[in-house]
């Protein structure tokens, strides 16, 4: 009976350890986001191990600044920026507004409409320009900005530099 106490001891610090060492240690997440990519990595450049849906539940594994290394329900794990998840689950949204948005998210584009903006302005809009008073040069710039592509790599660059995002303070 006298060696049971210093092993229930021993084990009562290790219990405290582990809960003071990771405070995530069985804390639950949800997904706050529309939809989020789950990361091997803590950056956006990371590959993709799984996409989250709204209010999907988490448990947070490790925490590491602004990021939490996460597992799913089906047992994958990763990492994600923690202004994409929330500590309560969000509401199913049943409101007007949710309602509409739902509707513009179902409705795709014509096949007229995707080649004219792949083009520029289409017909109509080139229309409208006009009789609003929008000079040609204007509609060239609008048509040579849509064309600029911009890499992963400078969208990172360009928040670490600007600390947006997740590099902000």
């Amino acid at each position: 009976m006298n060696h049971r106490r210093p092993c229930l001891a021993v084990m009562l610090l290790l219990l405290i350890a582990i809960v003071i060492i990771d405070p995530a240690f069985g804390e639950t997440v949800y997904v706050a986001a529309k939809s989020a990519q789950l990361r091997s990595g803590k950056t956006s450049l990371d590959p993709v191990v799984g996409s989250l849906k709204l209010g999907e539940t988490l448990e947070v594994v490790k925490r590491d600044d602004r990021w939490l290394q996460v597992l799913t329900t089906k047992g994958v794990t990763g990492w994600i920026y923690s202004a994409n998840v929330s500590p309560s689950k969000p509401m199913a949204g049943d409101n007007e507004l949710a309602a509409l948005g739902q509707s513009v998210r179902r409705t795709d584009a014509s096949a007229v409409t995707a080649s004219a903006g792949a083009r520029g302005l289409d017909r109509a809009s080139e229309d409208y320009a006009k009789r609003s008073g929008i000079t040609q040069q204007q509609r060239d710039a609008v048509d040579r900005m849509t064309t600029y592509k911009i890499s992963d790599e400078e969208i990172q660059a360009f928040l670490k530099y600007g600390r947006l995002g997740e590099y902000a303070d």
